[in-house]
């Protein structure tokens, strides 16, 4: 993984803890910026992919954890954290198998 792209990943995952941290008591406005930094990743990743630097499975891991993020932000009713944890770790799982 490209350093740009790590730097997506970082912020995503700091996003990502911030809102989990505050728990009921974050914002749609830190909850939204956790997933954005989430679209600025696979955007990245998509670009790469179309350039031929980033495999189709890698995109896809990518396209997987935006929906986890948007399932979070978007539910029925309440906030799912647990949707958010998963995004999270899979970001993690990313970093360490780069």
């Amino acid at each position: 993984m490209n350093a740009e792209l790590q730097r997506h990943v970082h912020e995503a995952i700091a996003r990502l803890d911030h809102v989990l941290e505050r728990g009921a008591d974050a914002s749609h406005a830190e909850i939204q910026a956790a997933t954005l930094s989430i679209l600025a990743f696979r955007d990245r990743a998509l670009k790469m992919h179309r350039e031929g630097t980033a495999s189709k499975t890698y995109l896809d891991k990518a396209n997987v954890l935006l929906s986890l993020a948007y399932g979070g932000e978007f539910p029925l009713s309440g906030l799912h954290h647990n949707r958010f944890e998963q995004t999270r770790d899979g970001l993690r799982q990313m970093l360490d198998g780069a």
